[in-house]
């Protein structure tokens, strides 16, 4: 895990020297950079999402079908996934994907002093971004130092609490675009178990984890709305769909 930590301290080492020395706004360069970098398989995840939308209907119908055929029913939705070049689990690759920089960038930020700066420069370096007194140190380890009494606690808070928040919406929303599809089980549960994972680590680690994870949520949740507004799926639905609604 050090070799991996300390290529993102290399990497948020970068963005810090042409941030104007600002660390916070290094790690906004760097969640910027991990995004774009990802954007294929966001878009990608996005365009599995319309094809889940649009087949919807058809995966009812046939699940409905074969209610007391298991094996047939996954033949034949099978089928249905072929036909339409659709991977039921490809909307997990990209959060997969976000585990090892996640992992990396979590090294970094919480040992800043060693994989990030050296000796001299951590002597020299701020850690304060907007209200955040302190980027390195989580919400409880606030908690411990002050109390709940101070209002550097409570301003602590914000950044995690937005990250979770942000990440649950993000979760709320495939669901509610996936319900319904019966193959999505793999990927909601995905879904949540990163919402839960995201608000642990925002309380408990670096507040500059949690900044990181917010503005990817931001991001994701931008992302999926341009796709789904200006870039709609330009397909025909499933002409099983169209027959047996007349039913």
């Amino acid at each position: 895990m050090t070799f991996l930590y300390s290529i993102f301290g290399k990497v948020l080492h970068f963005f810090y020297s042409i941030s104007g020395n600002n660390y916070g706004f290094a790690i906004v360069l760097f969640a910027l950079f991990a995004k774009i970098i990802t954007l294929p398989l966001a878009i990608k995840q996005t365009r599995s999402t319309q094809i889940m939308q649009m087949l919807q209907p058809a995966t009812q119908i046939i699940q409905k079908k074969y209610a007391g055929n298991q094996q047939k029913q996954s033949e034949e939705l099978q089928k249905l996934y072929n036909k339409y070049n659709y991977n039921p689990l490809s909307g997990c690759l990209p959060l997969l994907i976000q585990f090892p920089i996640l992992i990396g960038l979590f090294g970094a930020l919480r040992m800043p002093e060693t994989y990030v700066f050296t000796e001299a420069e951590m002597a020299t370096v701020s850690m304060k971004f907007l209200w955040i007194a302190d980027m390195s140190k989580s919400s409880m380890e606030i908690f411990k130092e002050v109390g709940a009494g101070s209002s550097q606690f409570w301003l602590s808070l914000i950044i995690p609490l937005l990250s979770l928040g942000l990440s649950a919406y993000q979760n709320l929303k495939t669901n509610l675009q996936t319900s319904g599809t019966g193959q999505d089980a793999s990927q909601k549960g995905m879904m949540i178990f990163m919402t839960v994972f995201i608000g642990y680590i925002g309380l408990i680690y670096s507040q500059g984890l949690a900044l990181y994870w917010m503005l990817q949520s931001a991001l994701a949740i931008l992302q999926n709305y341009i796709m789904m507004k200006y870039f709609p799926l330009k397909m025909e639905a499933p002409k099983i769909v169209k027959r047996d609604l007349k039913k």
